[in-house]
């Protein structure tokens, strides 16, 4: 899942994940609120036909709900995700405290500062943890 106001950040995420090979489909939102709804529906089904994103890169500046507040409700209102998602949040935040704010919550397995690059999807990929998000194709 991308969540992320700009479509161009969108758009320039699903080419560099499909130019590495990383993860099947995206699941894109343009804010907190509607990522949350996202949720909502997918915990309302059996959960052998959820899709729950295995991976959320979170921008923490955006609109309507801002990624801390989705952080605490995703913490308050499914807290399943914490076994089933990593959250990496991808931000061009620039005050160091929202950096050290982010790699301090439980939910957030890294931070990276925009723009998205080869070279990250890259690190992930040498990451054990992450192994499973990138195909053979």
């Amino acid at each position: 899942m991308c969540i992320d106001d700009d479509s161009m950040v969108q758009m320039l995420s699903e080419i560099i994940f499909s130019d590495q090979k990383f993860c099947k489909e995206i699941v894109k939102a343009p804010d907190g609120f509607a990522a949350l709804q996202y949720f909502e529906e997918q915990s309302k089904l059996d959960s052998k036909d959820q899709l729950i994103p295995k991976l959320v890169f979170l921008d923490i500046s955006i609109p309507i709900s801002d990624g801390w507040d989705f952080l605490e409700k995703i913490t308050t209102n499914f807290p399943d995700i914490q076994t089933q998602s990593k959250i990496i949040v991808l931000s061009s935040a620039i005050h160091p405290e929202e950096v050290e704010m982010a790699n301090a919550h439980p939910l957030v397995y890294k931070y990276i500062s925009k723009p998205l690059e080869p070279k990250h999807i890259l690190e992930l990929k040498l990451d054990p943890d992450f192994s499973g998000f990138f195909t053979a194709n």
